[in-house]
């Protein structure tokens, strides 16, 4: 198999395991704003659930064993994920929030744990760059290369890049005529690196095994019975890799596997504490793996998993996930350690939605099953009343027992993940029973909730307590808990009252982006409601550097807010329009006034406000602004604008022309109302067509119109 096809193997086999569907991680669909954890859309919680990706699950559960410092800044999100805020994750923000920006993907063919993200992450060129460092670093060490040996064997280590980069590439093993015995050495482990990344590894395996049985230097020899063990398991992969990198356990080397495993052992027992130890660790798993012995493999992983990795667990959820969590071919094989079988429940607790939020597979775990399992989790006696309780919650839907499962300890200065978690089930099951202390639960929570998505988990929990109480105006007062932007944001666009975006837009202590969007939300739906005075009384609270172009389809996948259209936005495209101040001081003083409301149609239309959804909406019952709307009166479709001013026998002249041109355009030009409302008939639109042609066939309106539909 060639060096692409490699490449192109191991991608594939991430994205076709059955992980990739079970573990579900999804960076394009909107989260779903609730705290309640059971269900399975696409965002990851703060905290261990049900709907957790079960790497999420498995990270966090990890990350308690450590007792070195991880991540405290959170990573940068992509596009899918911008919406999320600090409230919800994804296995790759996970990833590169505790460890730094490494690599998610690498698993333990890369030999040793890196922070750095190369091009070639996740292939077998992944510790190319950093290999040609130590390769520099061991020639510097060399006494006895002649002058001249180092620069030439570290320009021809360079080389092998270009592999990487170009499957095409096409290097010659180097002469050794002439060289130091040394540097002979050195040479010839550039030669069988040149076959290694070739897809030689017939003359790879001769190369190295020559060489950790005769090479002086130590760097090399003990470089080179590592890179063995590389060899052997590469050439059993790629045997069982086709053209397109799918993979079949079945067609895989055997012979290959044994000496890569023989390998293995034979570096760990000269070098046990060697510069590549912990990866050739990791690769016995790989062997393994590639062996098909999956109950050894999950014996492996049973033990790595409760050891305090600190940074070298990084992607270990990765590695985990796809080669036995998931594997259809490690079905039979049953969990024993706590963490395993524990992440394992939490994934049989789930409800799965699709995006619309249907169910498409309800939970499998019994509490018989459950019950069962109370031997295996003897030494986590946290853990096991945790899953007890999340099975009443989500499954049995039995929330008073988890009160008798969980009790309060929201009075810590700090939380372990899985503490942080039994806290959170214990909060949701108060609001499940609307117990009267659940308030004070969760501000009591605040206080130790410092690590990552800890506090902004609880945050939703007040801010939806809040809002399900009559409180909501808690959430924009001065000194508000609430701090997390994401949270404020569904509230802005959902829930708050005029008073509260108003005051939301004035508050220099929070962010552009909220400022921007309180005062787009307020002077939007004070427009689209009828309340122009108070729009012209707002419209300066429009900060004079806002933005003032964007897309309005929806406000949560914006990264800033258009609020200037209403300062700097089109008010005319051949009617003739003032700006939007003028206009609203004209309906504030006669709201029928008949070019004004044509104008505030036209508004609309030219920056985009059609199919703008958000401010008009509330989210589902059960989430965050799901409640009711506090902002008064109901929004006016531009197309009632125009039919209400059609049927009014009083209007005339250039504004019934006007009317009936945009009314029948609402349908250009495929037929669907593009301006709101219900839906008119063909017919209807043909009736104002020939209107307007026959009763003004010399207005503009009337000669630009060609068709209707």
């Amino acid at each position: 198999m060639t060096m692409r096809a490699m490449r192109i193997g191991l991608g594939v086999l991430l994205a076709t395991s059955a992980s990739a569907a079970w573990a579900c991680a999804d960076s394009s669909c909107y989260p779903s704003w609730k705290l309640f954890g059971g269900d399975r859309k696409c965002e990851d919680r703060g905290y261990l659930a049900p709907g957790n990706d079960t790497r999420v699950n498995l990270t966090f559960l990890m990350a308690d064993k450590t007792r070195i410092h991880l991540g405290d800044r959170y990573a940068k999100q992509s596009y899918g994920s911008a919406g999320y805020g600090n409230v919800f994750l994804d296995p790759f923000i996970q990833q590169a929030s505790l460890y730094g920006g490494g690599n998610p993907k690498a698993d333990s063919d890369t030999p040793v744990v890196t922070k750095e993200v190369s091009e070639f992450s996740g292939t077998r060129c992944a510790s190319i760059e950093r290999g040609a460092r130590e390769f520099a670093a061991a020639l510097a060490a060399n006494k006895s290369l002649r002058a001249g040996e180092a620069a030439m064997l570290t320009n021809l280590r360079a080389d092998l890049v270009a592999v990487c980069k170009d499957a095409s590439t096409v290097l010659t093993a180097p002469s050794t005529a002439g060289l130091s015995p040394a540097a002979q050495a050195f040479a010839g482990y550039v030669a069988a690196s040149i076959s290694f990344y070739g897809d030689n590894f017939n003359a790879a395996r001769t190369g190295f095994t020559a060489l950790a049985a005769n090479a002086a230097d130590p760097w090399v020899r003990e470089t080179a019975t590592y890179m063995l063990i590389r060899t052997e398991y590469a050439a059993a992969q790629a045997s069982g890799e086709d053209q397109y990198g799918d993979f079949d356990g079945k067609k895989v080397d055997r012979p290959a596997v044994k000496r890569g495993l023989e390998a293995n052992a034979a570096y760990l027992k000269t070098w046990p504490n060697g510069r590549y130890a912990w990866s050739a660790k990791g690769l016995v798993r790989r062997g393994l793996w590639l062996a098909g012995d999956y109950t050894r493999l999950a014996r492996l992983y049973e033990e790595v998993v409760e050891m305090d990795l600190g940074l070298g667990g990084e992607g270990l959820a990765y590695e985990i996930d796809n080669k036995w969590l998931f594997n259809a071919d490690a079905k039979d094989v049953t969990p024993k350690g706590a963490t395993m079988l524990a992440v394992q429940d939490l994934y049989a607790m789930r409800t799965d939605l699709d995006e619309g939020g249907d169910v498409w597979r309800m939970p499998t775990l019994t509490a018989a099953q459950l019950d069962a399992q109370k031997e295996a989790f003897a030494g986590r006696p946290e853990l096991y009343s945790f899953l007890q309780a999340t099975h009443a919650l989500t499954v049995a839907k039995d929330p008073r027992r988890v009160l008798t499962l969980i009790p309060d300890d929201a009075r810590q200065s700090s939380y372990t993940n899985l503490a942080f978690s039994r806290q959170v089930l214990r909060g949701l099951a108060l609001a499940a029973v609307k117990d009267r202390n659940e308030e004070g639960f969760w501000l009591e929570l605040l206080g130790g909730a410092k690590k990552l998505w800890q506090r902004p988990s609880v945050e939703l929990g007040l801010a939806m307590n809040w809002e399900r109480n009559g409180k909501l105006a808690r959430v924009f007062a001065k000194g508000s808990p609430i701090q997390e932007s994401m949270i404020r944001r569904e509230l802005i666009i959902h829930s708050a009252s005029p008073d509260m975006l108003r005051d939301a837009a004035a508050d220099s202590a929070r962010g552009a982006y909220e400022r921007d969007l309180a005062a787009f939300v307020l002077l939007y739906k004070q427009l689209s409601r009828g309340n122009y005075a108070a729009f012209a009384q707002d419209r300066r609270l429009v900060r004079a550097d806002a933005a003032s172009d964007g897309y309005l389809y929806y406000l949560p996948d914006q990264d800033k807010v258009p609020a200037g259209v209403f300062a700097r936005g089109k008010w005319s495209d051949g009617y003739a329009c003032p700006s939007i101040d003028q206009t609203a001081r004209t309906l504030a003083a006669n709201p029928q006034a008949v070019s004004a409301r044509l104008c505030l149609g036209d508004f609309f239309r030219l920056n985009g406000f059609d199919g703008i959804s958000g401010p008009d909406q509330l989210n589902k019952p059960d989430e965050l602004g799901g409640v009711a709307s506090l902002f008064p009166g109901t929004p006016t479709p531009r197309s009632a604008i125009y039919t209400s001013i059609i049927a009014n026998p009083a209007v005339k002249g250039p504004d019934k022309a006007y009317a009936l041109y945009r009314a029948v355009m609402c349908y250009a030009p495929g037929g669907y109302n593009g301006c709101g409302g219900r839906d008119v008939p063909k017919s209807q639109r043909k009736v104002w067509y020939d209107q307007l042609k026959r009763d003004y066939p010399s207005s503009p309106w009337a000669k630009k119109l060609r068709y209707y539909w």
